[in-house]
């Protein structure tokens, strides 16, 4: 084999090429469109707490490589074969979803092999990129953790074996979150980092358009229940203008809650739009039910919209959504006839302000870590490749 088709890692954080998704990414993402449907089918069974407890995991297994491409990718033959089973691992956990009363250990299982071979992704990266090693030795000791807890989950049944599945997530969360100081000096690379969560919102924003084409597959077409299907398709173009309207790629750099807390805010946004999807399902079906279902995970996604705003210091459009959220939230006490157009009117609106709105202004310079345990590194070797520059900001603690 020649050497470009088997490399050790390398840091991607400061090339100046421009990067792209690649096309063993787009693959991965492939694995979690079947994923998230069968988490739809979950919740549309009614058992909204097991979406929810699922979801979590699911979003966290694509978040876990998301990261270490971002960093370490190279596309090689050592990288596709530590990436092509997690992508089998992840399939496992979709098959294992749809009955998890009877595939708990299963899906536990599949889980803890996508991880581990996470983990051995870092223990590689850390041996051939020195300056990583304080970071993913951290990574692989807190992830490692958490799948010694998913393997030890087998040994009870349930309720008790989800009890340890959720100290197991809580773990898995938590370990980016103690390692600040060394995440700083390896800041995730902008361009790449909002590309991947952008299409996984993609990938979220097609269950809508799924669920619509299923309920309207399973009931009479009439024009009422048209009018309730293309409503719910309208509205989810409003959630898609309203976030790519506002793809701040600086902000993954800010620091002291901004960049992380727009990496965290989009599991529940995900989630909310999965749930959306589920929702306009339900309104189809039965239209003259209540408008929980599509109020409820509207106001969410308005919410985690507001947010995000707010990352990127567009306090004006931030307020504007999070009222929009409580105006949403309102609305779901409606019947559906009614919270729809309300909906609708919403989202329309603020693309509408969007549209007409002067662009704010980004301030070119992120705000800076104050942390003592940040170390300009005067031993890094000032190549081309990399930027030595001491005013780089620190990276936000990322769902690694």
């Amino acid at each position: 084999m020649t050497g470009r088709q088997w490399q050790p890692p390398r840091l991607r954080l400061f090339e100046a090429a421009h990067r792209r998704a690649t096309w063993l990414e787009l693959l991965y993402d492939l694995v979690f469109v079947v994923a998230v449907a069968e988490l739809a089918a979950v919740y549309a069974a009614g058992s909204l707490l097991v979406f929810a407890g699922l979801f979590v995991p699911v979003w966290w297994a694509w978040a876990g490589y998301v990261f270490y491409a971002n960093r370490f990718d190279t596309d090689d033959v050592s990288h596709r074969l530590l990436a092509l089973p997690q992508i089998l691992a992840v399939a496992t956990m979709a098959a294992s979803a749809g009955d998890i009363e009877h595939r708990s250990g299963l899906f536990a299982v599949s889980y803890a092999v996508a991880r581990l071979l996470l983990v051995v992704a870092y223990v590689r990266a850390g041996r051939h990129v020195p300056e990583a090693r304080p970071l993913t030795t951290r990574y692989a000791i807190g992830f490692s953790i958490a799948i010694a807890v998913w393997l030890a989950s087998l040994a009870v049944d349930p309720p008790q074996r989800y009890a340890l599945w959720a100290v197991a997530v809580v773990i898995d969360l938590a370990t980016p979150l103690f390692t600040r100081g060394h995440q700083g000096r390896l800041p995730p690379q902008t361009e790449h980092l909002p590309e991947r969560f952008g299409l996984f919102v993609v990938i979220v924003l097609g269950e809508v358009v799924a669920a619509v084409v299923l309920g309207l597959k399973g009931h009479d077409v009439t024009p009422g229940v048209l009018l309730v299907a293309l409503a719910g398709v309208a509205i989810a173009m409003g959630f898609w203008w309203l976030y790519f309207g506002h793809l701040d790629e600086s902000v993954v750099l800010r620091t002291r809650l901004a960049g992380q807390v727009w990496v965290y805010s989009h599991l529940p946004l995900s989630l909310g739009l999965v749930a959306f999807g589920v929702g306009i399902e339900h309104a189809i079906t039965h239209p003259s039910g209540t408008s929980a279902s599509v109020g409820v995970p509207a106001a969410l996604v308005l919410a985690m919209l507001g947010v995000q705003h707010l990352c990127s210091r567009d306090r004006r459009a931030g307020a504007i959504r999070l009222l929009a959220a409580a105006l949403a939230l309102a609305a779901s006490l409606l019947p559906v006839a009614a919270a729809l157009p309300v909906l609708l009117l919403l989202a329309a609106a603020q693309v509408t302000y969007d549209v007409l709105r002067p662009l704010p202004e980004r301030d070119p310079s992120p705000e800076r870590d104050p942390s003592p345990e940040r170390d300009p590194s005067p031993e890094r070797d000032p190549s081309p490749e990399r930027d030595p520059s001491p005013e780089r900001d620190p990276a936000p603690e990322e769902a690694a």
